[in-house]
């Protein structure tokens, strides 16, 4: 298994979407907004410089339009600038931002106007790619683009134009996968930013005519596959990312702003001076001890909006999984470095939990409390990993070093926290 399938098969991001939705913690350093409490008026966002994207954590007024018994929790937004050949460019809004996988998907019918036909097998059939995640997958065809993310630009890239129609129905291989999640509800978004510790994605390509697709073997070359676009960048910001969140209540919070910086230690809004350094493993995963118990194989992911852990048996629940504790409950942790990573590094942290049975989804779109078991109907997390989801984020800034990139604190892949 590759690194880029690992970093998007264990992705629970879009799951717990799916999973919990319906059923509806910035005192960090160098940038960012205050969260609002218990919803009520809405922050100024922060001042973003040109290596930055703000990221906005709030209702989305497409989904809440077309499906109004979902709630956006905890989902991490930003827009992008997506241009074709001719230089026909369209701002995208509603991309979640996904430090668990990599490389751009974007809905087609959000791409209107722009002319991105899919990549050709051969000159003559089209290329799609099945994107599998813990919840399901993402068909689409792979097309090329050239991306604005705030002042940093790639040249030609390829993305992932999520049920382009050009391509015919989706493979029987692809399909046994699990669900579908390459949709606005699935999303909860227009497409999906992912920024993680690898470059390639690693999905599975197919060669496709009008009528039926092929897997292809081997992959196709490195530059027609779906690819994190932040090593692309046309500048010295290429070798990660910096995620800064502020600060919010228990109890939760209303439209939260943060910031997303391209470049680790590249220039004074970047820099990871005085992070404690976790080195990943060759996946980009990293152990967590939780009550005394070692989980290797964990992450930290902005694509995941819940905490997931597994505490079933020891921490109350609800009928889906959801931890319902009769009073805020504050876990210890340690994360470590998993065998494998270049060197050992430990950090001390907590994790707080709260209970979902009490919190106003109707006032708030921010937890930095909110989590579940893997107890629900589609299990989103193995019991034997801890995913430390956008709850973990709030009151942090965590950057994330791309394989094999140097930075202040070391190659890649590797965690820094602060």
């Amino acid at each position: 298994m590759t690194a880029g399938l690992a970093g998007v098969a264990r992705r629970a991001g879009v799951a717990t979407l799916l999973a919990l939705a319906a059923g509806l913690g910035l005192a960090a350093c160098g940038g960012g907004g205050g969260g609002s409490s218990g919803g009520g008026s809405t922050p100024l966002p922060p001042v973003v410089g040109s290596n930055q994207l703000l990221v906005t954590v709030a209702s989305n007024p497409d989904v809440t339009a077309q499906y109004p018994s979902l709630a956006t929790v905890n989902i991490p937004y930003v827009s992008v600038t997506v241009c074709d050949s001719s230089n026909q460019c369209k701002t995208i809004d509603h991309i979640v931002l996904d430090t668990g996988s990599y490389g751009l998907r974007v809905l087609q019918g959000a791409l209107g106007g722009l002319n991105l036909p899919a990549d050709t097998v051969s000159g003559t059939q089209q290329l799609g790619e099945c994107a599998r995640f813990l919840s399901g997958y993402i068909w689409g065809s792979v097309a090329h683009a050239t991306l604005h993310l705030g002042g940093e630009t790639t040249s030609s890239l390829p993305i992932q134009v999520i049920g382009a129609s050009s391509l015919p129905s989706v493979p029987t291989d692809c399909a046994s996968t699990g669900s579908d999640v390459g949709s606005l509800r699935g999303l909860q978004g227009n497409g999906l930013l992912g920024v993680g510790q690898f470059v390639s994605d690693g999905g599975v390509y197919y060669s496709c005519t009008s009528s039926t697709c092929s897997k292809l073997n081997p992959q196709p070359a490195s530059s027609s596959m779906v690819s994190n676009p932040v090593f692309y960048l046309q500048s010295a910001d290429n070798n990660g990312v910096v995620v800064q969140m502020p600060g919010i209540p228990g109890g939760g919070a209303g439209t939260t702003y943060g910031v997303l910086s391209f470049g680790v230690g590249t220039q004074a809004d970047n820099s990871v001076s005085g992070f404690q350094v976790l080195p990943a493993d060759p996946w980009g995963n990293l152990t967590v001890n939780l009550r005394g118990i070692d989980y290797p194989g964990s992450f930290i992911d902005s694509g995941s909006n819940f905490y997931f852990a597994p505490l079933s048996g020891v921490v109350p629940t609800d009928s889906a999984g959801n931890f319902t504790p009769q009073a805020p409950l504050d876990l210890p942790i340690t994360l470590k470095s998993s065998a494998g990573a270049s060197y050992p590094a430990s950090m001390d942290s907590q994790m707080t939990l709260g209970d979902y049975s009490s919190m106003d989804f109707t006032r708030n779109v921010a937890f930095n409390d909110i989590g579940a078991t893997d107890g629900n109907p589609t299990p989103v997390t193995s019991s034997t990993v801890v995913d430390l989801g956008m709850p973990y984020f709030y009151g942090r800034s965590i950057a994330y070093v791309i394989h094999g990139m140097p930075s202040p604190v070391g190659t890649g892949p590797l965690y820094a926290i602060h």
